[in-house]
């Protein structure tokens, strides 16, 4: 059997979903969908939930056991596999370790209320059996903004998931959206967004420009007027508010892969905000330009 095949067999989907951090580690897939499924944003939120059923994950495992190729670091595919009961998750990741003995640390996507949910001792136990990090969708600060998007979390319930793995010293990767108050809350997402993240200690924010895709709530509300979607030059601007009130106590890797729709933005925090700043400047000042505003 050719690598090609066994990949072709080991991913039911013919794209694969994974943060940019992620883009070295080998990849397990092991729920479909979005246990919650219900955010005006995700095109996610239209895809059946469910759990692959253990021989299959199994399965899985034993191919990708052949084109792992010694890497140490596995990538549990889907919206937030991290929702799965903690004692089926423990049964997946003895099954890594049995077929998979490279592999050291493990990681995936989390909602908050998956790791609330979850008791301390738990998630301590995953710990010692190799989970390193997870990846959580914080999206915003601004509870009013969280709302309008039914995230079904507020930010005080991100904050007590986080501080739970901080507690566990267990590293947490966060994302965040770019635009997602819409002109009406774009002050108040960059304000409030820069003052809960600057409160935490993760290891990457990744940050991405508001998509609204089609046959999602978002779009319907975007097509009544009821959401008044920014400019990829505005979207630009609150971005460069947020990022410079942020002042991150821990050092971060920061990254935006959607600026102006054409641009990598990157930088360490908080040791090369100015430069990344400065950078934005550049960029905003040249669309400026090009738009003659």
């Amino acid at each position: 059997m050719t690598r090609q095949e066994i990949f072709d067999l080991l991913y039911d989907d013919p794209e694969v979903y994974r943060p940019p951090f992620e883009a070295e580690s080998a990849l397990l897939e092991v729920t479909h969908g979005c246990s919650w499924g219900k955010c005006a944003f995700c095109d996610f939120a239209r895809d059946a939930y469910f759990h692959f059923d253990m021989e299959d994950i199994e399965n899985k495992i034993k191919l990708l056991s052949y084109v792992i190729d010694g890497n140490d670091r596995l990538y549990l595919l889907g919206c937030n596999p991290f929702c799965v009961p903690s004692g089926r998750l423990m049964r997946i990741f003895d099954l890594v370790h049995k077929h998979l003995p490279s592999v050291e640390s493990i990681s995936m996507y989390a909602r908050a209320d998956d790791i609330n949910r979850k008791s301390w001792s738990d998630i301590m136990a995953m710990k010692h059996e190799g989970l390193a990090d997870l990846h959580v969708g914080v999206e915003s600060g601004s509870d009013a903004v969280l709302r309008l998007h039914n995230k079904g979390e507020t930010s005080f319930d991100i904050a007590r998931a986080l501080d739970t793995l901080e507690s566990c010293e267990i590293g947490y990767n966060l994302t965040a959206i770019i635009g997602l108050g819409g002109r009406s809350l774009s002050d108040e997402h960059a304000v409030k967004t820069a003052a809960f993240l600057s409160r935490l200690r993760p290891i990457s924010i990744w940050c991405m420009n508001l998509k609204i895709w089609p046959d999602t709530p978002l779009y319907r509300m975007a097509e009544s007027g009821a959401f008044d979607q920014l400019t990829p030059l505005e979207s630009a601007r609150e971005e460069r508010k947020m990022l410079s009130l942020m002042e991150m106590e821990k050092e971060c890797y920061y990254v935006d892969s959607t600026l102006l729709n054409k641009y990598t933005l990157s930088a360490r925090l908080p040791s090369l905000k100015d430069s990344a700043l400065d950078n934005l400047d550049r960029l905003i000042a040249e669309e400026e330009a090009a738009e003659g505003k």
